[in-house]
């Protein structure tokens, strides 16, 4: 990369030597002293259209200038700004193509370019006159069309997901969506590629992949690392497999935390029927609203649902829940192994009325 540090220090002393101010110099370029300011200290370069003018002024070449005097690490440079200088830049990109000059040096000093510019040359250039790495060096600082472009060449044989990743906030969620496909056919694509990408997808791409998921071509850990993108619908369609018995149950576990009350609800009487294993909803326990578990303790007391199972989740029972399971619960469903359980969540006064009331029963 081209030294922004050294190149201001190299001006600034090839004007002292001419005994020159930055206002005289600027004057000479008819730019602001702020600007030749700026240079000097390095934190900024001057724009491609003026590094020939300084060249020019200090009778250096190009290439000099944009090593600051030191031993070339780039040969090349200054013979892309002078044809990018002079808007020739399908030249530029024949002199790539034919290895006349390195690709490696225009993606050096493509932030010095405007997008049109590299636009311009990486349209006339050959797809086997840069690869994927120095693509993704160049994202930032080329057009969307023109970087779906150099992508789309690169990877018509395979993907490299470490590289696509790297460029996917510059790709259009179309073009993301069929290399995501592709590899997804060719069983390439890691949970933790797709994860890191899946914020540019498209809400639809994402949603096929649930429905993948039910046809057995996507994996639950690829579903898994998506969840927190899915919309609701998608999130739904999850619970409904979990239900109907076609994903695991203990997978949805999972992804709670993306789950609405509503999907939570729905689990939960599927638990009450009998359908669901009463542990996942243990697990689920901390995402449960107030409501389902007011409601869950109401069907208790009504001896809908074995006392037993509300034991598990008392550390998410309020204590107003608790003491009216306590006070409404016929004694019969409650024994002396859950009310020791239920102990540690509940008043004294509450907890020595059913001990008292318990040994009564026994009498």
């Amino acid at each position: 990369m081209l030294d922004t540090r050294k190149i201001g220090a190299f001006i600034s002393k090839l004007r002292k030597e001419k005994d020159m101010t930055q206002m005289e110099l600027a004057e000479q370029l008819n730019v602001s002293h702020q600007a030749v300011s700026k240079w000097e200290r390095g934190e900024s370069l001057p724009d491609i259209a003026t590094l020939p003018l300084i060249a020019k002024f200090f009778i250096i070449t190009l290439d000099d200038l944009v090593n600051a005097g030191e031993n070339r690490n780039f040969s090349h440079v200054g013979k892309i700004v002078e044809e990018i200088a002079e808007n020739r830049t399908e030249q530029l990109a024949e002199m790539i193509n034919d290895g006349e000059v390195n690709m490696e040096e225009l993606v050096e000093i493509a932030p010095m370019l405007k997008a049109s510019t590299l636009n311009k040359v990486s349209e006339n250039l050959n797809p086997k006159s840069i690869n994927l790495e120095q693509i993704r060096r160049l994202a930032p600082f080329l057009g969307t069309d023109a970087l779906a472009e150099l992508v789309s060449h690169e990877t018509e044989n395979s993907v490299n997901w470490d590289i696509i990743t790297g460029v996917a906030p510059f790709l259009s969620g179309n073009l993301l969506s069929g290399l995501v496909e592709k590899s997804m056919n060719e069983g390439s694509l890691e949970a933790k590629q797709l994860l890191r990408i899946a914020p540019f997808l498209e809400g639809d791409s994402l949603d096929k992949l649930v429905l993948q998921l039910e046809e057995g071509t996507v994996s639950w850990e690829i579903v898994q690392a998506i969840a927190p993108l899915l919309g609701r619908e998608s999130l739904n369609r999850l619970v409904d497999l979990v239900v109907d018995e076609k994903v695991d149950a203990k997978r949805i576990v999972r992804i709670a935390p993306f789950l609405d009350q509503e999907h939570l609800e729905k689990l939960v009487q599927k638990a009450e029927e009998g359908t669901l294993d009463w542990k996942i909803i243990e697990r689920l326990a901390t995402f449960l609203s107030s409501d389902t578990l007011n409601r869950m303790v109401n069907l208790v007391v009504d001896g809908a649902i074995d006392a037993r199972r509300i034991v598990s989740l008392a550390p998410f029972l309020s204590k107003d829940n608790i003491e009216e399971l306590l006070e409404n619960i016929e004694l019969e469903n409650l024994n002396p192994n859950i009310l020791a359980s239920l102990a540690p969540f509940v008043e004294k006064e509450t907890l020595s009325k059913m001990v008292t009331s318990l040994l009564t029963q026994v009498k």
